[in-house]
């Protein structure tokens, strides 16, 4: 279906006009991709950058002299109105340009909540595929969105994208939900690491990252389990599913056991409810040894069939399944970070749809957890920095306890010591100035500082060492 609508735009000569913020890692494979798709066109590219900008142009096949260069909306709108590529080191000039969608990729949470919200404000689709700033404020752009008439989602080929698909695919089907999650490979060390050892932890050589250019705080956050936790609070706020307990139980698991751990404690599973979100470690519990038929990079749905006739179909057509047969797996050994984003694009201008659209209520946020024992006066670094790592929490236990979200756990001083393993709380920091992830949560009922002030909050939550 999205095919054939792409084909004929092609032969129409009217393509899905594209423009794409940030261009790293994967900003660059979005544009890449892109370059190959019929009826869609990367209209404009804007990182700040230069080195980034004529990379990005580069794989998109675009020749320097044919690129325009703009540092004004004037001139801008002209060349895309015109059929020329635009480049632009100012983001904030994208959301204006006359394109269909905008695809955010800078992977910097503040930044990527205002040009989200702009964007939608002036009317474009939006495939933010920066998770950091949809786990904490993806409830509100959706809201704006829907003002607007317009979509907001995640992007296609990023986990909590590709997960969403195979739960509303399952869900269609008349399946119960019980875990849907995706793998990780976190070693015993891991939650300690920092941003200069993150390359040498995955083995990556210094060609390889400047190659590629890796973002070393992004791959930290891989590495430290932030990232899997942040992805997790995406995939329950578009899903409705929550997480078990605070952090989820991430318990080591192949293939062949995700079918009988994620299921209630009376089955012979690890849960105390079912429709959760959930993570596969692909390392033992001796913290060094990988697990055999682990899928650290892939995604699962545990489902249970509520036809006796259909359970023996799981089995009888190659599903893993649970001891008694009523439980089974779909899962996708690989997610295509940037490859399949485009048809999240498709989606949105070509029919409205979302390939995942958070809820008009949060189900989940993410704390900002101390990584070590923390004095008064440290300055917090945020996701994949040296101080604080991100842990998934129900959005009302969140608020009743007053905890600091990790979107805002960054340039925020301590005002009392914070052990390593507690969650960092709203009262724990000196406010900060307020940017637009602060504005956005206040909007979505977070009150943050003054709600401390004004009321007593649960006990801190304390998480493993």
């Amino acid at each position: 279906m999205i095919g054939a609508a792409l084909r004929a735009r092609e032969a129409d000569g009217k393509r899905v006009k594209v423009a794409v913020v940030g261009a790293g890692r994967f900003g660059a494979s979005v544009i890449a991709q892109i370059a190959g798709v019929p009826g869609m066109e990367v209209a404009a590219i804007a990182d700040r950058n230069p080195v980034n900008l004529a990379a990005a142009w580069e794989a998109y096949g675009a020749a320097p002299d044919e690129v325009v260069p703009a540092d004004a909306i004037g001139p801008a709108v002209d060349a895309v109105t015109a059929g020329r590529p635009v480049g632009l080191e100012d983001a904030d000039l994208a959301p204006e340009l006359p394109v269909d969608v905008i695809v955010e990729a800078t992977g910097v949470t503040d930044v990527s909540a205002r040009i989200c919200r702009a964007a939608l404000e002036f009317g474009r689709h939006v495939v933010n595929v920066t998770v950091e700033a949809d786990a904490a404020v993806g409830a509100r752009l959706a809201g704006i969105a829907r003002r607007n008439s317009v979509v907001y989602t995640l992007a296609d080929g990023d986990q909590p994208g590709v997960v969403n698909r195979m739960v509303e695919w399952a869900r269609s089907l008349g399946f119960s939900v019980l875990a849907a999650g995706r793998g990780t490979k976190r070693y015993a060390a891991d939650r300690e690491g920092s941003p200069e050892e993150a390359f040498a932890r995955y083995g990556y050589s210094d060609e390889l990252v400047a190659h590629r250019r890796l973002n070393a705080r992004m791959y930290n956050s891989f590495r430290d389990g932030t990232k899997s936790q942040i992805e997790m609070c995406a995939l329950a706020n578009v899903t409705g599913l929550v997480p078990d307990r605070p952090g989820m139980h991430e318990p080591p698991a192949g293939v062949d056991d995700l079918a009988q751990l994620f299921r209630l404690r009376a089955h012979g599973g690890i849960l105390g409810r079912e429709g959760v979100v959930e993570l596969a470690n692909a390392v033992a519990d001796d913290g060094e040894t990988d697990v055999a038929g682990e899928i650290a990079n892939g995604v699962f749905v545990v489902v249970r069939a509520s036809h006796a006739l259909i359970a023996e179909d799981l089995s009888f057509y190659g599903l893993k399944v649970s001891e008694d047969g009523r439980v089974g797996v779909l899962y996708r050994p690989y997610h295509l970070c940037g490859v399949e984003t485009p048809l999240s694009a498709a989606e949105a201008a070509l029919f409205g749809h979302a390939t995942a659209c958070p809820r008009e209520e949060p189900m989940a946020d993410v704390a900002a957890v101390a990584k070590q024992d923390l004095a008064e006066g440290t300055q917090l670094d945020g996701g994949g920095g040296e101080t604080v790592s991100g842990y998934i929490v129900e959005w009302g236990e969140a608020r009743a306890r007053g905890i600091l979200p990790l979107a805002l756990a960054e340039a925020v001083k301590l005002i009392r010591p914070v052990q390593r393993g507690e969650a960092i709380c709203y009262a724990d920091v000196r406010p900060r100035n307020a940017g637009t992830i602060d504005e956005l949560r206040r909007e979505m009922g977070d009150g943050g500082w003054e709600d401390v002030e004004n009321g007593a909050m649960l006990p801190k939550l304390e998480f493993p060492k």
